[in-house]
């Protein structure tokens, strides 16, 4: 079954429409790095906290 759905998809391909270009990034965006040992997102707002509070 996966091959045929396999074969399904490369014939789909190349009938498809071009994409469409990705959109320029928004300027107010920034990619942030998480802290070190945070495992959620979570810990890792705390650390950020923490930091900026002198703790």
């Amino acid at each position: 079954m996966q091959l045929v759905a396999g074969m399904l998809s490369f014939l789909h391909r190349g009938s498809a429409a071009p994409a469409m270009p990705a959109a320029p990034p928004c300027p107010n965006f920034q990619l942030v790095s998480w802290r070190a040992g945070a495992r959620t997102r979570r810990e890792d707002e705390l650390a950020r906290w923490h930091e900026s509070h002198g703790g």
